[in-house]
């Protein structure tokens, strides 16, 4: 046992030394009080735009990822989506970080493209963690599950990136576990050292049974005879009780007092002095040997000449204490041979073998609290991989919001000085289409600007977005308007490609009565969600154009539920007919819609189809043979004025729908919501 117990010491010495430096080393070098593992600056450069690691070096989430950049420059440092980051990159030369080796091992790979200045990353609010300026830039981000990009750009979107990037991982608890780490290593050294350089502790020597001598008893001289006095009885001989037979192992535990043999003569007393004998102590005659509970003999007093209990010397053949019944059976096992005990058994064996299991319980028990508080940081693999479609919601509230507010003050500006390039900036098609279409009449029919039109703002926001796993992405608004408390404006926002603004591309304000379905749990349509409708979009959108150039009286009517708007548009519509008609130079007229582009669906939380489509429509009027026809009046002015036309004269608009298609379950008609429409061409043949 004492070389197992060396060995296993020699073990656990070793395993302490590398434990305890392996601790040391990775909490007071490696991670330090911050929880943090950091890299020395790395210089990472690119020719092309941006340096970006690969989705998949961030292939866990749960710690804190730390960046930070530093550049002669103004640099810009984030983190983003991969589905974001690839599609702003696109097409773009630029950097990849594809291996990254703690503490310090970086491989790259270039991607080739144009160097064509981005839209600079600072203006992109789809970063969830950005920092950008002149000097040190740092971010902390806590990994999320997904596949996102660190970035590092110039601030403004230039090519030629040149910058000290440091990284560090922060995981909670590390130091401590670090610091675990390092006390287990000490223990373990501890226990090593006490096991291998451990001496047996001294033993006692075991009592020794040493047998009983048996002697012949000592010659007694004669006594002379006792004659007792006339007036008193016959002395009554003392007789001693035999000593009482006690168990082997009661005499094992007592060990008697050897009585010294007597040598002198008994000495005489005088019965006066035994009466104050026995007066100080009663048990005096009680004789040596006879057991408590036996009866005390007589306690008169002795006359001259008798001898004491303890003179009456031992007869022959008689034992003594020391030969108590038994003493030669113990001497007979005592001198045979030892007993022989198996290992095992032996005390020995059994203070190593339980010394040896108590070390290896605490080593259990330090190994399993160290595995049970790693595998607590262990960061958990993400969910999402490549091979998982990634999807996204378009926009978060506060950024959606943020986006409308910027819609209300650039608006307001353009409006007042009707300058289509500012409306550019923050509306797409059909609505910029109209606003470019509303200014080129402005300026035409008051060239003063004395009719502009009053400032508004879109209030209390309600955003609907939807997930994407692609661009174009697009989110929904219902806000109300300012300067008009009897509509609310119903709009999609788009953004065409990562690195694009939010552009107002729809645009209609319905009445508050017209029962808007709600932006809530709002999502693009599967293909499952367009069989449950009562009408596809795009025959929803074909049907219309076919009521509104057929008029109220249109087949096609039934189909619809028409708004104030629709139904004043129709109105108008037929009443400006019959006018024209009655003019002499006018033959015929023709008013017919299409639509225009694809629709775009939305489906509701009810299951309801919310869509936005853009019709054209042209009003034309046929000239009749030999007569000529020009514009004098109106707003078609602005587009053809004092113009002769011999065939046809036709005015141009442009409308954008908004229609809530139900299921097949729920049945109904085709709800429109609203119908704009802007007077966007005119002329003639």
């Amino acid at each position: 046992m004492r070389f197992a117990r060396t060995a296993l010491g020699l073990v656990l010495t070793l395993a302490g030394l590398v434990v305890t430096f392996a601790g040391a080393a990775a909490a007071f070098w490696l991670v330090g009080p911050d929880n943090t593992v950091t890299t020395d600056n790395q210089q990472l450069t690119s020719k092309g735009l941006a340096v970006i690691t690969a989705p998949d070096l961030l292939d866990r989430h749960g710690p804190i990822l730390h960046v930070t950049a530093t550049g002669d420059r103004p640099v810009f440092v984030g983190v983003g989506q991969d589905l974001d980051v690839s599609d702003y990159l696109a097409g773009s030369a630029h950097t990849r970080l594809i291996r990254f080796d703690m503490p310090a091992r970086f491989d790259t790979q270039d991607m080739r493209g144009g160097d064509a200045k981005l839209t600079p990353p600072g203006d992109l609010d789809w970063w969830v963690a950005q920092s950008v300026g002149s000097g040190k830039q740092s971010v902390a981000w806590p990994i999320q599950d997904g596949r996102y990009d660190v970035v590092v750009m110039n601030a403004d979107g230039t090519p030629a990136v040149d910058a000290q990037v440091r990284f560090g991982v922060e995981v909670h608890r590390l130091f401590g576990i670090c610091l675990l780490v390092f006390g287990a290593g000490i223990l373990l050294l501890t226990i090593g050292l006490m096991l291998t350089f451990r001496r047996r502790p001294a033993v006692a020597p075991a009592p020794v049974r040493t047998p009983v001598v048996h002697r012949p008893p000592a010659p007694q001289p004669a006594r002379p005879a006792v004659i007792a006095p006339p007036a008193q009885p016959a002395p009554i001989p003392v007789v001693q009780a035999a000593p009482a037979i006690q168990p082997v192992a009661a005499r094992e535990a007592e060990v008697p007092k050897l009585a010294s043999p007597i040598n002198e003569a008994p000495m005489l007393m005088k019965p006066a002095d035994v009466a104050k004998a026995k007066a100080k102590s009663p048990a005096f005659l009680v004789a040596v040997g006879v057991a408590d509970d036996e009866p005390e003999y007589d306690d008169r007093p002795a006359y001259d000449g008798q001898s004491s209990y303890d003179d009456i010397p031992v007869q022959e053949g008689r034992a003594s204490y020391d030969e108590t019944p038994g003493d030669d059976e113990t001497s007979e096992k005592d001198d045979a041979e030892p007993e022989t005990v198996a290992l095992e058994e032996s005390p020995e064996f059994q203070k190593s073998d339980e010394a040896v299991k108590k070390t290896a319980a605490l080593l259990a028990s330090g190994a399993l609290l160290l595995t049970t508080t790693s595998c607590g940081l262990l960061p958990a693999k993400n969910t999402v991989s490549a091979a998982t479609p990634e999807t996204k919601p378009a926009v978060t509230v506060a950024d959606a919001k943020a986006v409308v507010q910027r819609y209300n003050q650039i608006n307001n500006q353009a409006n007042k000085a009707r300058n289509p390039k500012l409306t550019e900036t923050i509306e797409g098609n059909p609505t910029l289409a109209q606003s470019r279409a509303g200014f080129v009449i402005s300026k035409a029919t008051d060239a003063a600007g004395k009719d502009l039109i009053k400032p508004f703002t879109y209030t209390n926001p309600q955003i609907g977005a939807p997930a994407f796993s692609s661009y174009p992405m697009r989110f929904v608004v219902t806000a109300g308007v300012s300067t008009a408390p009897e509509n609310i404006e119903l709009g999609v926002w788009q953004r065409q490609s990562a690195g694009a603004p939010w552009l107002l591309t729809n645009s209609v304000y319905p009445l508050k009565t017209m029962n808007v379905p709600s932006m809530e749990g709002l999502r693009t349509p599967e293909q499952a969600d367009l069989d449950k409708l009562y009408s596809t979009p795009a025959s929803a959108g074909a049907n219309l154009a076919t009521y509104l150039s057929g008029g109220a009286t249109s087949p096609k009517a039934t189909l619809f539920t028409p708004s104030p708007g629709t139904t004043k548009l129709l109105q108008q519509r037929a009443t400006s007919k019959v006018r024209d008609v009655k003019e002499s130079y006018i033959a015929s007229v023709v008013d017919t819609f299409k639509m225009s582009g694809e629709p775009l669906t939305f489906i509701t939380s009810s299951g309801e189809a919310l869509v936005f489509l853009s019709l054209t429509e042209q009003y034309l009027q046929r000239v009749e043979p030999g007569s000529n026809a020009y514009w004098t009046s109106g707003d078609v002015t602005a587009f053809s004025k004092m113009v002769k036309y011999t065939q046809s004269l036709y005015q141009d608009y442009l409308h954008q729908v908004a229609l809530v298609i139900p299921t097949k379950a729920a049945g109904g008609k085709i709800r429109v919501l609203s119908i704009d429409g802007q007077l966007v061409g005119g002329g003639g043949a």
